[in-house]
């Protein structure tokens, strides 16, 4: 919450769980006098999301018990087949959005807010799809060995200069 809705670059913390049953969503249950159930450290930021996590910090984020990439920018609706007329940051009917997206052992999980009703949280339990999904999944569950191999292009040179 503390970072709003305006930051230009996508953030990527590492996740300690202290009390794994207290992480349940159970609105009845009164969290603040049974210590502190989950901590949030910082590990980098990136105004590329993909390089952020693909790096020498999703590394270092599979060290926790858990990773989360937050980001914010512009959300706005889409056609009935899924199709944007517009980028949605030039969307008529846009929103401000912050989107966390948090993996562990278990999968991929997400949530977004909107600037205009905060409040009100959306969140995606299951797995859902898209890129970001699939480099969360590579970065958790992968090799981080291959992470660091320089990127190879298609003349067979590495982005060094050959």
């Amino acid at each position: 919450m503390s970072l709003g809705f305006h930051f230009a670059a996508a953030r990527l913390y590492g996740i300690v769980v202290n009390d794994p049953l207290g992480l349940a969503l159970d609105q009845h249950v009164d969290h603040r006098d049974h210590g502190q159930v989950a901590r949030c450290s910082f590990i980098d930021e990136s105004r590329d999301v993909y390089e952020l996590i693909n790096g020498s910090a999703g590394v270092v984020a599979r060290s926790f018990d858990a990773a989360a990439v937050v980001t914010a920018g512009w959300a706005a609706p889409m056609g009935d087949d899924g199709s944007m007329a517009h980028r949605a940051s030039r969307h008529p009917l846009r929103r401000r959005v912050r989107a966390v997206a948090v993996v562990d052992d278990v999968g991929v999980a997400s949530l977004i807010r909107f600037e205009d009703d905060s409040e009100s949280v959306i969140t995606q339990a299951d797995r859902g799809s898209g890129d970001l999904v699939d480099a969360l999944e590579a970065m958790w569950f992968g090799d981080p060995l291959t992470w660091l191999e320089p990127p190879v292009t298609p003349r067979g040179c590495h982005r060094r200069p050959c």
